[in-house]
């Protein structure tokens, strides 16, 4: 009975349509609905399908259907796909009106909560080298899911991105490239941020430890920014984004393994691996104190909340306090990381040039613990 079927208004079609922000309202859907994703043709590819149907004939119809004909409550936007799932002869038995009006909601919901939080305009600053054999993959969707409630101040071609491509570990001149174009791209987000251009930083780094100690110290803490952690997720999309907090908070472990008498000091960070003495017993120090901060189960993965993060923040700043307390006029801090990516990103950050002494972070070289990166 289609040709009897009311026309909907067009005052209606944009309610639906806003409501929906321009995406399909079928469950897990979110099809985008203004371009096709295909040819990229930008169009109006939307369809109005109505949860009781507009005629009494027609799926879901009955008493109700010409009240609710031109009703934008009683309209599900949709793609041509999950709107002829829904009402096809075969597989409409699968969709109730209860279930269409549920799909409506949670994606109205969903939309209303999404664009009525405060947020913030960011610059995503992408950092990654290749990992083994495999170069690390960023998606643009994740990285959107992760910053949520901020968006991005550009479109994705004017992200901040350094990507070393191919990193040779074993060659220092591969370190030297690195700490150049970190140099050369905070550089460029230094003049942004002092022209205006650029409030806030939203970054996302999967490298080395050492360079990714030294993007955190490039950066600073004058520049407003939020640190991301890549985690193991079935869903590539929630690979960056932080778990809702529970009250419970990870224990971070200080030692002060040894007192030395030299003006030296290593700094054991042992938070996704042991670091035990084998591991730095062949650095080339005269008699150095030793430190460690760990947690009770060094195990990679363990970071999962923003908290976390605050937590390592002040405990590591008030450790490297002590170390010069307890040290007395130290020359030099000695680093052996093993931790997450973002927690070596802070670390960077809270390193005081004018306070700190000369700090020095190591790799293992040809299997020799090498110094690769100065902090100041």
């Amino acid at each position: 009975m289609a040709g009897n079927r009311p026309s909907i208004p067009e005052q209606v079609r944009i309610k639906v349509w806003t409501e929906a922000a321009g995406r399909c309202q079928f469950q897990n859907c979110n099809k985008p609905l203004w371009y096709n994703e295909l040819t990229l043709s930008q169009t109006n590819f939307s369809q109005m399908a109505h949860i009781i149907g507009a005629s009494k004939d027609g799926p879901r119809g009955g008493e109700q259907s010409k009240e609710l004909a031109k009703d934008s409550s009683n309209i599900l936007l949709a793609c041509g796909i999950c709107h002829k799932e829904i009402d096809d002869s075969i597989t409409r038995g699968d969709y109730s009106v209860e279930r269409l009006r549920e799909m409506k909601a949670e994606h109205t919901t969903r939309v209303r909560m999404l664009l009525e939080q405060p947020g913030r305009k960011t610059r995503p600053l992408i950092f990654t080298t290749q990992i083994g054999l495999q170069q690390p993959a960023f998606s643009k969707r994740a990285i959107l899911q992760a910053i949520l409630p901020d968006y991005p101040d550009k479109i994705e071609e004017n992200w901040y991105k350094i990507s070393l491509g191919s990193f040779d570990r074993e060659n220092t001149d591969s370190w030297k490239l690195g700490v150049t174009e970190i140099g050369s791209i905070i550089n460029d987000l230094n003049r942004a941020c002092k022209n205006g251009g650029i409030n806030h930083v939203s970054v996302f780094g999967l490298a080395p430890q050492p360079l990714l100690m030294y993007l955190g110290r490039s950066i600073g803490d004058k520049i407003s920014c939020q640190i991301f952690e890549p985690r193991r997720s079935e869903d590539q999309d929630e690979k960056w984004k932080w778990d809702k907090e529970d009250g419970k908070n990870t224990d971070y472990i200080v030692k002060r393994i040894k007192v030395g008498k030299s003006n030296d000091a290593i700094l054991l960070i042992a938070l996704s691996d042991y670091l035990n003495e084998d591991k730095y017993a062949g650095l080339p120090i005269n008699d150095p104190s030793i430190y460690e901060l760990s947690i009770n189960n060094p195990v990679q993965g363990f970071l999962t909340k923003k908290s976390d993060v605050s937590i390592f923040i002040k405990t590591m700043r008030s450790l490297l306090n002590s170390i010069q307390k307890d040290v007395g006029k130290i020359s030099r801090i000695h680093v052996v990381p093993a931790m997450p990516a973002s927690l070596a990103i802070e670390f960077g950050r809270l390193i005081q040039p004018t306070k700190d002494p000369e700090i020095l972070v190591y790799e293992y070289i040809s299997g020799n613990l090498t110094p690769v990166v100065h902090l100041t």
